[in-house]
């Protein structure tokens, strides 16, 4: 490859190299001396002229590549919104159905236990309990010896009593009521049955309750005597009890 040829394809790469090749004298027949070489001054010229120019300028083509980040991005979960706790208007009495239910039963110290909305946590399958703290309690429904059995423990946990419950559509059912340590304080839970009560009764987060908490005698073949029994009755509000 002839030098004159060398700097044509450097100048077609965008490179001014500022070199000076000389040109050849033409014959008077105007073709070109092709026979006689570049002298070894000439060569060594344009070679050092070409190491210059080319340390400061560089094709496109040989600029480095800029690294992409291939770190997959991992899309954030939106959070949960957790139900926002709006206190009922008022505390409206038991339903006259609901009084007269528990009433058949011989019910006696009917007593308004707690009036709460439902949360997220109580709607848990897993967890599969309504907790109440006791120091939230209208009224301590436990006696002594009820809150030291709930006190006891039986397999490596709070041994549990059970007990009575009527839902909002007056049906009985059994529940086990217990005693937990929850936070800084005790708070009583009803539990084992009350993912089913849930599902019957169509409970949601927001929901409000109000449990209450009666109590009716029972003959105990043990002790051969009558037992007064703690139950509960449940009522779900809504706008037609708020201004009951």
């Amino acid at each position: 490859m002839g030098l004159r040829r060398l700097k044509n394809e450097i100048s077609f790469l965008g490179l001014d190299l500022g070199v000076h090749i000389p040109r050849r004298k033409r014959g008077s027949s105007g073709s070109a001396i092709t026979k006689h070489s570049i002298s070894m001054m000439e060569c060594a010229t344009i070679l050092i002229a070409f190491s210059n120019s080319v340390t400061h300028v560089l094709p496109s083509a040989y600029l480095p590549l800029r690294t992409t980040n291939t770190k997959p991005i991992t899309e954030r979960k939106p959070r949960k919104k957790r139900c926002k706790q709006t206190p009922f208007p008022t505390t409206p009495d038991m339903p006259a159905a609901m009084r007269d239910r528990i009433g058949e039963m011989g019910a006696y110290q009917i007593q308004l236990a707690i009036q709460k909305q439902l949360q997220d946590t109580d709607m848990n399958k897993n967890h599969g309990r309504l907790s109440f703290p006791a120091k939230k309690l209208k009224v301590d429904f436990a006696t002594e010896e009820e809150r030291r059995v709930l006190k006891q423990q039986e397999n490596g946990g709070k041994k549990g009593m059970n007990v009575m419950i009527v839902d909002p559509l007056l049906r009985e059912s059994s529940i086990c009521l217990k005693l937990w340590k929850i936070g800084s304080g005790d708070s009583y839970c009803l539990m084992t049955q009350w993912n089913s009560l849930v599902e019957q009764n169509g409970f949601k987060s927001g929901d409000h309750v109000q449990l209450w908490s009666f109590r009716k005698d029972e003959f105990e073949a043990e002790t051969q005597t009558m037992v007064s029994r703690l139950c509960f009755a449940m009522v779900k509000l809504d706008a037609t009890t708020a201004s009951a």
